[in-house]
């Protein structure tokens, strides 16, 4: 006989994966609509004739859907969200995102210590220091060789 607090962790546990392929998948529709406009739209911009038809790498998209794609992605309203983000993205000094807190939180909290004693090789800063001591001996093995 299954308890209640059983059935309520199986059902978290449902939830959080029915959670993460929801957002996997609307993370690929997202960049797949953004490989669409960046690599067959924006470059034809100019060429109407070229935006007719769907891409033949992508056959399985309708011509009316392909379409509407087309006039949400030569907008006015689109341009100016497009430029506003391109003018964003120069501004970045790294190609890449952190998180909402930025670099400085995320070099505070690579130097505190491990909170979990069992698995030190996870924390950060003790695995740095694990991977610096084990280069350290690599190297000088290697002198002693030489």
């Amino acid at each position: 006989m299954v308890s209640e607090s059983q059935s309520k962790d199986s059902q978290g546990s449902k939830g959080q994966g029915k959670e993460m392929v929801l957002s996997s998948a609307a993370k690929k529709w997202k960049d797949f609509k953004s490989t669409l406009t960046r690599q067959f739209i924006l470059p034809f911009a100019n060429e109407k004739e070229k935006l007719k038809e769907p891409p033949q790498l992508y056959n399985f998209i309708e011509k009316s859907e392909w379409d509407a794609f087309v006039a949400s992605r030569l907008s006015p309203d689109f341009e100016v969200v497009h430029s506003k983000q391109s003018q964003r993205r120069e501004k970045c000094e790294y190609n890449h995102r952190l998180s909402k807190k930025g670099t400085l939180v995320w070099r505070i909290n690579w130097k505190k210590p491990c909170p979990v004693k069992k698995s030190i090789d996870l924390c950060y800063g003790r695995r740095q220091e694990k991977i610096n001591r084990e280069t350290s001996l690599i190297q000088r093995l290697q002198r002693r060789q030489n």
